[in-house]
């Protein structure tokens, strides 16, 4: 009986093992798993762009989480998966860039890449924290140029929605990269209003996403998931001014959110190309 009790309780331990790797794993980009398509659409393109943006605010985050110990494991993953993929995605965009003016923007958009990357490939330390972050905003910026030019040349009302729900990953990302900057020890003012600037701006945008009159109910019944989340998230972000800090449910939660916004990012890219050839 004692045999068959301590049997009982490993299998029951393997379990839930299992039911946390399944619940908490990394999100997996459609860009993953897409890396062979010869061509992108332009739906497929905003996308994509818009991811830049979202992982150029991951692989800093993921440093400064490395930098202050808080879950290394899967913030290591994090780190060297987004900087794969980044470089990926760079490439298919460049042998997409439908305009000289494009092309033109995604060489910025590496020219600085190299300067992030040169950072990020070394010891993750909170003393280069300060140097990093700014250098990663560049990288968003000029990722997001990329985005709009792609979207003016795509033409469309659901090619803004594709932009809109795909800023919203990046928005995930820039909460939880200021949250633990904080943590770190940039205690500035600043760092404070850029993470509260992060989650209005995260608010707002679910708010106009579920305006669009183009949503599919599939749609509006994943936004409203997300809603329901940050409703319930946002007592835990309150403590950050104070000092109160719970790392490990903002990682966990920024991550659901993540997990959450490419699959609804991805819907309105297939709802685009919907439209675009219909």
């Amino acid at each position: 009986m004692t045999f068959l009790h301590n049997l009982d309780c490993k299998l029951f331990k393997a379990f839930l093992i299992c039911i946390t790797i399944f619940c908490f794993q990394a999100p997996t980009f459609a860009s993953e798993t897409s890396l062979t398509d010869s061509l992108l659409t332009d739906g497929a393109a905003i996308n994509t762009a818009g991811r830049q943006r979202m992982l150029s605010e991951r692989m800093v985050k993921a440093y400064i989480q490395l930098s202050v110990e808080v879950d290394m494991q899967k913030a290591e993953i994090q780190l060297t998966a987004a900087r794969k993929l980044f470089k990926q995605q760079l490439e298919r965009l460049t042998m997409y860039a439908p305009t000289n003016n494009i092309a033109h923007n995604l060489d910025a958009v590496n020219q600085q890449w190299l300067k992030v990357e040169k950072i990020i490939t070394t010891r993750p330390q909170t003393e280069t924290i300060a140097e990093l972050i700014p250098l990663g905003e560049i990288l968003v910026q000029r990722c997001h140029q990329v985005v709009l030019d792609i979207q003016r040349f795509a033409g469309s009302s659901s090619a803004k929605l594709v932009n809109i729900s795909g800023r919203q990953r990046m928005l995930s990302q820039r909460m939880a990269k200021y949250y633990f900057a904080h943590l770190a020890g940039l205690r500035q003012h600043e760092t404070i209003t850029r993470f509260q600037t992060s989650l209005a701006e995260f608010d707002t945008g679910l708010n106009d996403l579920s305006l669009a009159t183009e949503n599919s109910p599939e749609i509006n019944k994943a936004l409203k998931k997300v809603q329901a989340q940050l409703k319930f998230s946002k007592a835990g972000f309150k403590g950050l001014e104070k000092g109160n800090y719970t790392p490990h449910v903002i990682s966990r939660t920024t991550e659901s959110m993540l997990k959450r916004m490419e699959n609804i990012t991805l819907q309105y890219e297939i709802l685009h190309d919907k439209l675009q050839a219909g």
